[in-house]
């Protein structure tokens, strides 16, 4: 099955610093979004140093067109080095401590999609008329969700809506959520930050995947949509589209 991907980042409306990354590998077949998190400058420090970490990770574990033998393996490894080397820079840089980013990745091959998972990043999967939320957020306010101490209604506005349990970098200890699926031709798949997702609701999101006739429209209609909608945050997308 080939592959088409296209990516777009934007700083939003309403910050000056964009802490978000992101990386495409059409050739390997590896994509990935990471949202950063810190003081100043910490999390656009993160993000990148968790890209780097797992670009350079897969660029020597996988050869161009080739495949992964354990990639569920392959998969968590590139976390924990993403992990450690946030942590090494946390322990050079004091200012730097508590730094951290989310990091959702996805790797296809063989009809199958591996997804590795930390933090409230989203992947989506999108087929005609129909999106699925294929990760789930690790979040306080998806813990309250799921506790049932919120509504699904008032999860937009709870003050801890940016509250993540869980990331890249900010523990020694990483816990990692993995997911597989096998895939169909048609599939489109849409790695994203928060910046997205919380200002575009996700029928809008399906919609716009559906609609648009490239993926450099897509990714750029979506971003455009979250920053008409109040762009407070950084916004990133990558679109996947299997055919």
């Amino acid at each position: 099955m080939q592959l088409k991907a296209a990516g777009l980042t934007h700083v939003g409306m309403q910050r000056s610093q964009n802490q978000d990354r992101f990386w495409i590998d059409v050739e390997r077949q590896v994509f990935l979004v990471a949202d950063g998190m810190g003081g100043h400058k910490g999390g656009e420090i993160a993000s990148e140093l968790a890209v780097s970490a797992v670009k350079k990770y897969f660029e020597t574990t996988i050869s161009p067109s080739g495949q992964l033998q354990s990639p569920e393996k392959a998969l968590r490894e590139a976390f924990f080095q993403a992990n450690q080397c946030i942590q090494e820079r946390a322990k050079q840089e004091p200012n730097l401590q508590g730094m951290g980013t989310t990091c959702t990745l996805a790797y296809l091959n063989a009809n199958k999609i591996w997804i590795s998972h930390v933090g409230d990043s989203r992947c989506y999967l999108v087929r005609p008329e129909q999106i699925w939320q294929l990760t789930r957020d690790h979040s306080v306010v998806q813990e309250k969700l799921r506790a049932g101490v919120i509504t699904r209604t008032q999860l937009k506005t709870d003050r801890s809506k940016n509250v993540l349990t869980r990331s890249v970098g900010f523990e020694p200890f990483l816990e990692i959520d993995i997911y597989q699926m096998d895939i169909l031709s048609g599939d489109t798949f849409l790695l994203c930050s928060d910046g997205l997702y919380g200002l575009v609701e996700d029928g809008n999101i399906r919609d716009v995947i559906c609609n648009e006739n490239s993926l450099e429209k897509t990714v750029d209609t979506l971003i455009a949509t979250a920053n008409k909608n109040g762009g407070n945050d950084n916004v990133t997308a990558i679109a996947i589209k299997c055919i």
